[in-house]
């Protein structure tokens, strides 16, 4: 590549309202933008639109039952052989384990772990809930805590989140009024979106890198 031609692919890419990979607006992060929530009617559909333009896999599913099935499936079909998950009551609930247990997969959770990391390390598929959907970016919320290790979205190369529906908000801004109306933060708060891309300064794009290659979120009514 030619260097005029170098420099102007950088100029395009941060040069304000250019450079979309999604539909999600340049000013996301920017608070004040409630106009932009009147515009997502669907935030559902929304959602995962934009999770499928960041190269990510979602669905919307009928209840806990479609949520198991879909976890259990795809383990089946990658040919995973540990799958770790966040110690919390809505897994708990979705009620995994066993069915997957009886297709050959180990589950470990996470506040029985002795190692975190390591397991977390190992493990083809981690499994969490989310505290937020974002519609306009198919972005996750999540909070670490106990039982709710970072690890889990971070190191198994395929990360699935298994999120009620009503906790869907419209924009980032409507995401973090939620914060502001507890007058208080957790310890740790992440924004994940989509599957983990890198890229190098010759503009060449590597998936699952840094985190998850492959994400995939169930949006439970």
């Amino acid at each position: 590549m030619r260097r005029e031609e170098f420099l102007e692919n950088i100029r395009h890419r941060t040069r304000y309202g250019r450079y979309k990979p999604t539909k999600a607006p340049d000013a996301s992060w920017t608070p004040g933008r409630r106009a932009a929530a009147r515009e997502i009617g669907d935030p559902a559909a929304r959602f995962l639109e934009e999770l499928e333009a960041l190269g990510g896999h979602g669905r919307r599913v009928g209840g806990l039952e479609e949520a198991r099935d879909y976890v259990v499936g795809l383990a089946r079909s990658s040919g995973a052989r540990l799958l770790v998950r966040w110690d919390v009551e809505e897994l708990e609930r979705l009620g995994a384990d066993g069915p997957l247990r009886e297709a050959g997969v180990e589950v470990a959770v996470w506040r029985e772990l002795e190692d975190f990391r390591e397991v977390a390390g190992r493990a083809d598929i981690g499994l969490s809930t989310a505290e937020w959907a974002i519609a306009e970016t198919g972005s996750l919320v999540l909070e670490s805590g106990p039982g709710k290790g970072r690890a889990v979205a971070i190191l198994p190369p395929t990360y699935v989140a298994v999120v009620p529906v009503e906790r869907l908000v419209r924009t980032v801004s409507e995401a973090i009024r939620m914060y502001a109306k507890r007058n208080s933060l957790p310890q740790n708060l992440c924004f994940h979106t989509g599957p983990s891309r890198s890229g190098d300064i010759e503009q060449s794009l590597a998936t699952g890198v840094h985190g998850p290659g492959e994400v995939h979120v169930l949006l439970v009514d």
